[in-house]
């Protein structure tokens, strides 16, 4: 169905108030983010910006769910075109993050930072659905590696929490018989690679790695040994 005039009009409106608000993000911070001096920014009065976003936080919300989302994509569209090996699917998935956490620094601060004071996402909003998908990208992997014979995981050391094992009845309904102690193995991990990009998304590699992506290259490798993923 053509998109009316109206509606081009909107959508691109709505990508110039958020650029422009990234923009002051970037320069200002979150906290300090304004409606006022965002409409002046981009010729628009305060009320004429109040018709597309009913306060900050909805600004805000915007920008986060935008964020994961974009995010996903990115991680989605590495896996997608890794071809059929689980490991390759693996670490194809954890090198997307690493681009898009070096090639959007602000963003990934602004969805990982410090929280923002005065601001709290929706309850089953656009910020919980987006940060989902993210999360389905790398437990679709997992998933599909457990279909295909080739995830190999360690008895739990422990039982699981009421957290992991709801994680793991929702993988069973793509991947009968996933193991609960896969979750805390795949949360561990995520916190490795995410602790990594924030590390270099601040700067702090630099000393040891001008280049960190050897670094990267090799501990997407230990990820997926630890789950017995080969070639």
């Amino acid at each position: 169905m053509p998109v009316g005039r109206r509606a081009q009009h909107r959508a691109a409106t709505l990508a110039e108030i958020k650029e422009a608000a990234l923009a002051q993000i970037a320069a200002r911070g979150a906290p300090n983010l304004s409606l006022r001096s965002l409409a002046a920014a981009i010729g628009m009065s305060p009320a004429g910006l109040y018709r597309y976003f009913d306060g900050r936080d909805a600004l805000l919300t915007a920008l986060v769910a935008d964020a994961y989302l974009d995010l996903a994509i990115a991680v989605e569209e590495a896996i997608g075109v890794a071809g059929p090996s689980p490991r390759k699917r693996l670490v194809s998935g954890i090198l997307a993050y690493r681009d898009w956490a070096v090639g959007h620094p602000n963003r990934f601060h602004l969805i990982f930072g410090t929280p923002i004071p005065g601001y709290a996402a929706p309850e089953d909003g656009p910020t919980v659905a987006a940060v989902r998908r993210m999360g389905d990208a790398f437990f679709g992997t997992a998933a599909y590696a457990w279909n295909r014979g080739a995830l190999q995981v360690a008895p739990a050391a422990r039982p699981p929490t009421p957290e992991e094992s709801e994680i793991a009845a929702e993988i069973t309904r793509h991947a009968p018989g996933f193991p609960e102690a896969a979750v805390p193995v795949m949360l561990g991990a995520w916190a490795h690679w995410h602790g990594l990009a924030a590390l270099e998304v601040a700067g702090h590699l630099q000393w040891a790695y001008p280049d960190p992506g050897l670094l990267w290259e090799q501990e997407a490798a230990a990820i997926a040994d630890r789950f017995g993923l080969h070639d």
